[in-house]
């Protein structure tokens, strides 16, 4: 899993992450955060509680996960997976990650100045 931070400010945040194993690595939840995820490439399977499915996106769908929803995700498709992904944050709250199951360890890369895994040389 890559990571490609787009922007930052107190209040919004956006990333591209590029997954080409697996996906997120637990149940979990984000209090104080609201988070949009938008698939440019692949497809992508959202889990709530119990593993139910509540959401097969395929490219250029999106789904919301409000505060403090439980989910986690996983590329479901046969490309890797690129998401786009908009946290909006609430004013005054804290923002924590609260697991409901164990957290596996991952290799995650934070990637500065690549995007879909390409370098850009500008």
């Amino acid at each position: 899993k890559k990571t490609t931070e787009l922007v930052r400010t107190d209040l919004i945040r956006s990333n591209v992450q590029v997954v080409t194993d697996g996906g997120e690595t637990n149940l979990h939840a984000h209090t104080g955060m609201d988070a949009i995820w938008v698939v440019l490439q692949g497809e992508a399977t959202f889990y709530g509680q119990g593993d139910e499915v509540v959401g097969k996106l395929k490219k250029h769908q999106a789904i919301l996960i409000p505060r403090p929803k439980p989910y986690w995700f996983e590329s479901s498709g046969d490309e890797p997976l690129v998401v786009l992904h908009v946290m909006a944050y609430q004013p005054g709250a804290v923002a924590k990650r609260i697991d409901y199951t164990p957290r596996k360890e991952l290799q995650r890369e934070l990637v500065e100045g690549k995007f879909f895994g390409q370098e850009n040389n500008t």
